[in-house]
This record gives C-alpha cells, sequence and structure tokens, in this order.
C-alpha cells in the first residue's frame, strides 16, 4: 500500500512539472546588482562610456517546451545593469559592446537544476579597435527547495546564469580598465 502511495505521488508530481507551462527568463531576474567588485570610479574610463551594438545567439520560449532566454530579455537585462552600474552611455559612447549567447547549458528534467550559461563579450573603441574579447562561463544551480515545479526551477535556473554572467562581465571589464585605462580611452596614472 505505502509502495502505490509514493509511485501515485511520484506520477503527480511528475504530471504537475511537465503540465506546467514553461516561461521565458525575467528581465528583472537577470539585472546584475552592484557589488563591492563591480563599483565603477568616478574616473574610470567606463563611467557613462558603453553602447550595447547588439545581442545575439538567444531563443524564444515555446510555452510547451522549456524556458529559454530570449535576445531582447538578456538585451534589457543587460542594459539595466550597466545603467545600474553608470557604464550605460547617455548617447553614443566611445565603446561598442556586442554580446553573443554562444550556450545556454540545460538539464531536461531533475531535482535541482543547473544551467549553465556561456556569453561572449567584445569591447570595441571607436578609435582602438576591439579592445576586450572575452568569453565567460558561469555554472548556476538552482535547487529544488525554490520552487516545486520544475519549469519554474529552470527558469530560476536560467536567471541566475545569466545573472551572474553579466556581473563577471563587468567584473572582468572594470579589471582590464583599471589595468591598462589608456586602452580604454582613459588617463594614463601618472607615478
Amino acid at each position: 500500500m505505502r509502495n502505490l502511495m509514493f509511485r501515485l505521488a511520484a506520477v503527480t508530481i511528475l504530471g504537475l512539472s511537465v503540465a506546467a507551462c514553461a516561461e521565458s527568463a525575467r528581465t528583472d531576474a537577470m539585472i546584475a546588482n552592484v557589488t563591492e567588485a563591480t563599483v565603477v570610479k568616478p574616473d574610470s574610463p567606463l563611467k557613462q562610456s558603453m553602447t550595447i551594438a547588439e545581442v545575439t545567439g538567444g531563443e524564444e520560449t515555446s510555452p510547451l517546451w522549456i524556458s529559454k532566454v530570449d535576445n531582447e530579455g538578456f538585451l534589457e537585462a543587460l542594459t539595466l545593469s550597466l545603467q545600474q552600474h553608470t557604464m550605460l552611455a547617455t548617447s553614443n559612447g566611445p565603446l561598442t559592446l556586442r554580446v553573443t549567447l554562444v550556450q545556454l547549458e540545460q538539464p531536461f528534467a531533475g531535482f535541482d537544476m543547473e544551467v549553465t550559461s556561456t556569453v561572449r563579450y567584445v569591447v570595441e573603441h571607436q578609435a582602438r579597435g576591439i579592445i576586450f574579447d572575452e568569453t565567460i562561463k558561469h555554472v548556476h544551480l538552482q535547487d529544488f527547495s525554490s520552487a516545486f515545479v520544475g519549469s519554474k526551477r529552470l527558469q530560476l535556473a536560467n536567471e541566475g546564469a545569466i545573472r551572474n554572467n553579466i556581473r563577471l562581465f563587468i567584473e572582468h571589464v572594470i579589471a582590464a580598465s583599471e589595468q591598462d585605462p589608456a586602452k580604454f580611452g582613459g588617463a594614463v596614472p601618472t607615478s
């Protein structure tokens, strides 16, 4: 009897997980928050200097399949992240950013959802050409306790994978600009 009840419960859970409609990753959940490592200094050449040219590689979500990250949502999250970090230019800035979502590795099913985002970020200076070209890979684990329905856990895992990938880009481009400010259009520090 106990075995039968367990099987019925498992079938019910699986049925609910499959029956739930998949939703795209939400823009507001993919915005990278400001941290100590992502603060842009007032004299940084990154301050209000970046224009986003394009975001490619995303996929639309089919409600009958699994949650994805689309180009429009990624672009909006990236724009708001750069704005929040005071890196977004108010008009055409000297730096142009091109982003490609190379891969979003997702599980088909599971209790804990692990999503790996691989994103290429290319920053081009209007006078110097490409000054930053890095592919960042980030693994995000969303545990079972975060949402009962599997499609919702996958959506949350997608959002975390992209949010943290954007945060890592901001950290890396800040570090690169501090290491060589002249390359990014800033003043060369005097000794």
